[in-house]
């Protein structure tokens, strides 16, 4: 917990200091929006590992079920095309799998586990311009607490989760105004895993997200 308090004081800091830095004689016309948030909601293609073993186990996962991330994230723009982003998230991510056992009777078991994690993201962004339309590249870190409530494996999940587990992040986007100080956005992102979700066996996210929200400029 300490690390995302780090990390919430550290973002909050470049706020202030970013504000603080603006000169004063600057005309009101010419000041652009440094500040944005970002509601946003996120389909996600679930891409993660087909099996794993967990000793005389194998799973094998299928990835049907709807898997999303929703969420408001706050940006602020050091110049006309670098920025830094964070926020709190909310993401689901479900599947099904089944086990095999050559031992066991019945031979296989199949389960449905529901997986829920708060995300604290720490992103850099880099925006291109043409015309009124804003391209943006981001590359950083999601963190993510474990708030699932299947983290047993009598409770139909393959082990334990973690509290804890940290992903990586490379996005693709564009905006368009659509009124005064509202902009429209469609990206997708790419989340990997940089550790392993589960305590006893290597299992790590991916998705490729569809993400689409208004960025209001404050």
């Amino acid at each position: 917990m300490k690390y995302f308090l780090l990390i919430i004081t550290l973002f909050i800091s470049v706020l202030s200091f970013g504000q603080n830095s603006e000169p004063e004689t600057k005309p009101d016309n010419q000041k652009q929006s440094k500040i944005r948030l970002t509601p946003f909601f996120s389909y996600d293609f679930n891409l993660s590992t087909e099996s794993t073993i967990n000793g005389i186990f194998t799973n094998h996962y299928s990835y049907k079920e709807f898997n999303y991330r929703v969420g408001i994230d706050i940006e602020y723009k050091f110049t006309n095309t670098l920025s830094i982003s964070s926020g709190l998230n909310y993401s689901a991510r479900d599947f099904s799998f089944y086990s095999d056992c050559a031992s066991c009777d019945p031979l296989s078991f199949d389960y449905t586990t529901e997986l829920r994690f708060l995300e604290i993201p720490l992103i850099g962004i880099y925006t291109y311009h043409i015309i009124d339309f804003e391209v943006f590249g981001q590359l950083g870190i999601i963190n993510q607490l474990n708030v699932s409530l299947d983290i047993f494996e009598e409770n139909y999940s393959p082990g334990n989760v973690k509290e804890y587990n940290l992903n990586g992040k490379i996005g693709l986007g564009i905006s368009y105004p659509i009124i005064k100080k509202h902009r429209l956005f469609i990206a997708s992102d790419y989340v990997f895993g940089l550790t392993d979700i589960y305590e006893n066996y290597n299992y790590k996210n991916k998705t490729l997200g569809i993400r689409m929200g208004i960025q209001f400029l404050l």
